[in-house]
């Protein structure tokens, strides 16, 4: 078991047992929770992605950019003002980064450029 013999890769009965667990436990979770999959699935994930893409035709790629990499940010401020769930040090530190990186960006980026291709 565990060998690879003629290209064939032989699985041992640890690794049976545990990848069938595994499965027990996905289908377990499934039988007994399938609307919050749904909702996890359909409303947080699809429709929101849904949503942000028609939003993002009317901006730029660097301004969508932006806002799309702040997006943990919101999900931390979004889970405290809604969960009351705390940041540690280290999460405040990389939210404060991701925003000054964000707004850095913001402001040297996305000023009026000249249009050269007209000259």
């Amino acid at each position: 078991s565990g060998e690879i013999a003629g290209g064939n890769v032989s699985v041992g009965p640890l690794a049976v047992t545990l990848i069938e667990s595994i499965w027990e436990k996905v289908v377990g979770t499934i039988s007994q929770h399938p609307f919050e999959l749904v909702y996890l699935g359909g409303v947080t994930t699809a429709l929101a992605n849904y949503i942000q893409t028609k939003a993002q035709k009317g901006i730029s790629a660097e301004r969508a950019s932006i806002i799309y990499a702040l997006d943990p940010v919101y999900g931390a401020f979004f889970a405290n003002l809604l969960l009351g769930e705390k940041l540690t040090q280290w999460g405040s530190f990389g939210a404060a980064l991701i925003t000054a990186a964000a707004a850095t960006n913001a402001f040297l980026d996305l000023g009026e450029k000249e249009d050269t291709s007209k000259q």
